[in-house]
């Protein structure tokens, strides 16, 4: 049986980079290792999240494991304050895009900084 736990793979040029963008957001650094003289970082958000992003060097993986896929997942997160989040990714000098409203959810999408974009929805603050 599976558990409540997933980690998501991301494969990026500069894992410092990314390391720090996802940082920025809040997410907090669970680990840190050097592995085949490559840094691995594994990020998570913030709290007891169950799902964490782990960030390998895309040319790594690309050399030792040539059969893996290295394109982004597609992720949609969640948030309580979708206006709070979308001025702070903002403010990060990535790509966002607009806002727009289905339904009673507000959606928009930005890139981190090796151009995988991710998505977010919530609804207005009451």
């Amino acid at each position: 049986m599976f558990s409540n736990k997933v980690q998501i793979m991301l494969y990026v040029d500069d894992v410092a980079k990314a390391r720090d963008f996802w940082l920025s957001l809040d997410f907090t650094l669970i680990e840190e290792q050097e592995m085949d003289g490559t840094l691995v970082v594994e990020v998570a958000l913030a709290g007891e999240s169950q799902v964490h992003f782990v960030i390998y060097d895309r040319e790594f993986i690309e050399r030792h494991s040539p059969e893996v896929a290295t394109n982004s997942p597609s992720v949609m997160f969640f948030t309580d304050d979708v206006f709070g989040l979308y001025k702070k990714v903002q403010a990060q000098s990535v790509t966002v895009g607009e806002m727009v409203q289905l339904s009673d959810q507000l959606i928009f999408n930005f890139s981190d900084t090796d151009g995988n974009y991710f998505a977010v929805t919530g609804k207005e603050k009451a």
